[in-house]
């Protein structure tokens, strides 16, 4: 067994299985009590973690509830039957997450972190691809997430390169703010009338419109008000200055 691997198993999969099943949310809020109650009848202490054999006993308590119908056994069958399918399918340490349509830079998430999520999810929205890849579908199926296995070097470099492309998004957007501040009126997000310029970051791209810029007035003032060419000699100092064509989704968008 890999050292990636091994880090997924530092509990055994009935200790793992009943931890993700409690942290798990339910349609059905009195099933988190059902399972604490099962807990708490076979673990002597609320500060101790079960240890396997006591996991074992949790688990087959909790299989006879739902197996004897009572209320929410259908629901918690699922969760256990999802519990397990998350274990089965999360093999290794580290992944890489990208999605699909791709929209930003890759992240990383651990073995936990997957198994949460898939857990959560469900098992008809994962599944299972080449190289012990995984496929997350969003609940809207238009698009996905797929997570790919790495080393834990990798995993680090990964989590490094998105630490530094934060910190230049930051510089980015402080840069272009300062550059128009003095001269023109900035959006104010938390007041209803804070209409003005908003910059904003992605990508390693900085994007300045006039906000709200569905409003037809505000359309006109950034086209012919002078604001746009404003925005564009102001920042031109600073940045190579890219204005968006007029057929584009977003034409009173100035890129930078």
């Amino acid at each position: 067994m890999s050292e990636d691997s091994a880090a997924v198993r530092t509990n055994s999969p009935k200790q793992q299985a009943l931890r993700l099943l409690r942290r798990r949310s339910f349609r059905a809020g009195y099933l988190a009590q059902v399972i604490d109650l099962a807990v708490r009848e076979v673990v002597r202490s609320q500060f101790d973690e079960p240890d396997e054999r006591e996991a074992t006993q949790v688990q087959q308590r909790l299989t006879r509830y739902a197996a004897n119908g009572q209320p929410g056994a259908t629901e918690l069958a699922r969760a256990m039957l999802d519990v397990k399918h998350a274990i089965d399918l999360v093999r290794h340490g580290h992944y890489r997450a990208t999605t699909v349509p791709e929209s930003g830079p890759a992240t990383t998430v651990s073995a936990e972190q997957l198994l949460e999520l898939i857990t959560e999810a469900g098992r008809d929205r994962v599944l299972a691809a080449q190289g012990g890849a995984l496929v997350l579908l969003a609940e809207d199926e238009e698009t996905s997430t797929v997570y790919r296995p790495v080393s834990a070097a990798e995993a680090n470099a990964l989590r490094q390169a998105a630490r530094s492309a934060k910190e230049e998004a930051i510089r980015l957007y402080e840069s272009a703010v300062e550059t128009l501040r003095p001269h023109v009126r900035m959006a104010d997000w938390s007041k209803n009338d804070g209409y003005g310029v908003a910059v904003d970051v992605a990508n390693g791209e900085v994007s300045v419109q006039w906000w709200p810029a569905s409003l037809p007035e505000s359309q006109e003032l950034w086209e012919r008000g002078g604001i746009r060419a404003l925005c564009a000699a102001l920042l031109s100092a600073r940045f190579t200055v890219s204005e968006r064509n007029e057929r584009a989704p977003h034409p009173i968008m100035l890129r930078i």
